[in-house]
């Protein structure tokens, strides 16, 4: 008996469906879907399966046979749930292993186009799959990767991972208000009074398309005590690493001053647009954006504005496919 290879069509991460490709020979898959399934699924066919370990019943799901030698088995997405499938498949004799991208997933009709499928299940953003639905139409068309390509894809990468943006400014200018309106959640306490945020706050966000970890950082306190120094010093951490540094203020409350290393991207925006004074202040000079939370006005343009630097109009709108082999 040969052992059954598998591998993860889908990163294991929160979701609802996993995917699990199974690839070996004819007789070996049936052996290990009937430890599953109540009946062997045919060429084409799906039947329910089951998942039990010594602890018990693990998850129940489908199974599709792709073709006499490769099957799909879809339990629910939950990271534990997919350890303890992982274990079941060892347990049950299958070897786990890279997999030709045609063989996870052989409803494609080309290599190119199963690199793209597997591409998407790789990205965390949705504007990863304008770029990789016709991927392979984009090869055929423009040929060859050039230099511009791979310069691109570097670029493209945060479209892979989420990228960090914090949001950093004064205390009491609204910057949880502003966090609470992008997630349209409550995620943040907010309060009139100052120092309410006292640690950062993270949220998973889509900012026009592309998915951020966005964290809301304590606000930088004139005085602060020997707790608030301490958070600040998390806070400058956690600025100095992110790809975009959202520096908000208010009016009356001026520019604050952030020493970084290095040359971080910094969009500055003026909160609390629906004041009366907001048209006039100061501060209005220098902001690329003004928003108004409370009002759920300037949020789109905030959005657009921190996406576009992370990636440009220009590497989204590039008509050449998207070298990701380094990826």
């Amino acid at each position: 008996m040969t052992p059954v290879r598998w591998a993860w069509s889908t990163p294991m991460q929160p979701g609802a469906i996993a995917l699990v490709t199974l690839v070996g020979e004819p007789s070996d898959l049936d052996a290990l879907l009937s430890a599953c399934c109540r009946r062997v699924p045919a060429v084409g066919a799906t039947a329910r399966c089951m998942f039990d370990d010594s602890l018990g019943t693990i998850d129940d799901g489908v199974a599709v046979r792709a073709s006499p030698t490769s099957a799909l088995l879809m339990p629910h997405g939950g990271v534990r749930i997919a350890q303890r499938v992982q274990a079941w498949l060892r347990a049950h004799g299958a070897i786990e292993g890279q997999l030709a991208d045609l063989a996870l997933f052989p409803e494609c009709t080309s290599s190119h186009a199963a690199a793209a499928a597997r591409m998407m299940g790789r990205c965390a953003s949705r504007r990863a799959l304008e770029l990789l639905r016709d991927h392979a139409d984009r090869i055929e068309r423009f040929g060859p990767t050039t230099a511009h390509d791979v310069a691109r894809a570097r670029r493209l990468r945060v479209l892979i991972d989420p990228p960090t943006v914090v949001i950093a400014g004064p205390s009491n200018v609204g910057k949880s208000t502003l966090t609470n309106a992008i997630a349209r959640r409550t995620v943040s306490v907010t309060d009139d009074s100052a120092g309410t945020t006292r640690d950062p706050v993270p949220v998973r966000l889509d900012l026009d398309g592309v998915t951020v970890d966005w964290i809301d950082l304590p606000g930088l306190l004139d005085a602060p005590s020997d707790i608030d120094a301490s958070a600040a010093s998390i806070a400058a951490r956690l600025a100095a690493s992110a790809s975009v540094i959202v520096l908000a203020t208010a009016p009356g409350h001026g520019w604050p001053m952030l020493a970084l290393p290095g040359h971080p991207t910094i969009v500055r925006v003026l909160l609390q647009d629906d004041r009366p004074d907001a048209a006039s202040c100061i501060e209005r000079e220098h902001a690329l954006v003004t928003c108004s939370a409370r009002q759920s006005r300037g949020l789109e343009c905030l959005a657009l504005a921190i996406r576009r630097a992370l990636i440009s109009d220009d590497d989204l709108a590039d008509p050449r496919a998207w070298a990701f082999d380094g990826d």
